[in-house]
């Protein structure tokens, strides 16, 4: 369960790395230094000492040199007075917002010093968000090492497991891998070529990152099923291999067997495809069919879902399926199951959905109708002549 969300700072609350590079820059300068950006990137999502080890050896700057530290914080405050603090990233204090409401720990795991990112999150008004700020300078190995971000699991309270971390950079991806700790990779454009290839995904913005969007990254990078939707009566989420002997229960009556297209294999075969169709429909289409279950009584009543369908071997489609068990239907629960997977749809970015019906099948052509679905003239090259093809418009 997902309980912890860390945010590293620099780059991904501020946008603060071409700050950063320009106070080094122009206090190098004033020591008759040009520090090329080639150099100073590998100290990226980094701490000083970091950056004074790759001086010293391109520049021959000695690590003890405690001046030019002193230089650089004065020209830092120098700019800071005269142009303010490096700016939030956008939306990103709405998605703090939402997640602070929602109970998560939040906390701040930073190679900047204490002291600046206390000034930076008080500046800004979103030091109340979070349960601790951590600095990488108060642990004894810097990013790419995991303790800064260990460190901040363990002052809020939870296993490395339970918790996300966001990043943008390559030093702090490789940390939060290091740490066993699931990382979203933010791409800044403004914090260079950052690899964020061990990242588990990779964000370009927080316009549209909420609750549940942490809480499915968190489900997927173990492999847990995230909740999809829920309605008045019903959560629909995705399958567990618990779920199987179930489903195929309800797919063996025999008024199921047509809607049963994929869950017809002996369970032998279900259980042991299980993992591949959980990996490549989950988690890289973002869709798939899932378990319906009413929420008074968490019992599966059926299957429902939307998978990509290759169609006479030249067209794309989005198809709906759904099938309840015999005993609920004529409640209405294909119809809520239905309608909350369309909505769901259409956040995920559907344009069309499809549907295939028996033209005997009464039932199924009137919850088409009531859904908002249009027969349209097309035919699959190996369907009878009796089967239909639905579409609805997103």
């Amino acid at each position: 369960m997902l309980k912890g969300i860390i945010f590293d700072m620099d780059g991904v609350l501020i946008n603060s790395e071409p700050f950063h590079y320009r106070v080094w820059k122009e206090t190098l300068r004033e020591r008759g230094i040009d520090l090329d950006y080639e150099v100073y990137k590998d100290c990226i999502g980094s701490t000083i000492g970091t950056l004074m080890q790759i001086l010293h050896k391109h520049y021959g700057i000695s690590l003890e040199d405690t001046s030019l530290r002193e230089e650089m914080n004065a020209k830092k405050e120098e700019l800071i007075r005269k142009e303010g603090y490096p700016p939030l990233i956008p939306y990103v204090k709405e998605l703090l917002e939402k997640l602070y409401k929602r109970g998560y720990g939040l906390a701040v795991a930073s190679s900047s010093p204490l002291s600046y990112i206390e000034k930076v999150t008080d500046h800004w008004g979103i030091r109340k968000y979070f349960h601790s700020l951590v600095s990488g300078e108060s642990v004894e190995n810097p990013k790419p090492a995991p303790d800064v971000f260990l460190k901040a699991a363990r002052q809020l309270g939870f296993s490395p497991e339970e918790c996300i971390v966001i990043e943008d950079s390559e030093n702090g991806c490789k940390a939060a891998k290091n740490a066993g700790i699931t990382c979203i990779g933010y791409k800044n454009p403004d914090s260079g070529k950052q690899d964020l290839g061990r990242a588990y995904m990779v964000i370009e913005g927080y316009e549209e990152i909420d609750c549940k969007f942490m809480e499915k990254v968190y489900c997927h990078s173990h492999h847990l099923p995230a909740l999809v939707c829920e309605t008045s009566r019903l959560l629909i989420r995705e399958m567990k291999k618990e779920d199987i002997p179930r489903l195929m229960e309800i797919c063996g009556q025999e008024t199921s067997r047509d809607a049963c297209e994929g869950v017809a294999r002996p369970l032998s075969e279900e259980l042991e495809g299980f993992d591949s169709y959980r990996t490549y429909m989950y988690e890289l289409c973002d869709m798939g069919y899932w378990s319906v279950l009413k929420k008074d009584t968490g019992e599966i009543i059926g299957r429902a879902g939307v998978e990509p369908k290759f169609w006479n071997r030249k067209k794309t489609v989005v198809e709906l399926g759904y099938i309840i068990d015999e005993k609920y239907r004529r409640q209405g629960y294909a119809y809520e199951a239905c309608q909350g997977i369309i909505q769901e749809s259409a956040k995920r970015g559907a344009v069309y959905l499809h549907c295939r019906i028996k033209s005997g099948n009464k039932a199924s052509v009137n919850l088409a109708e009531k859904l908002g679905f249009q027969k349209i003239d097309y035919r699959l090259e190996d369907d009878g002549e009796d089967m239909e093809v639905w579409r609805y418009t997103c």
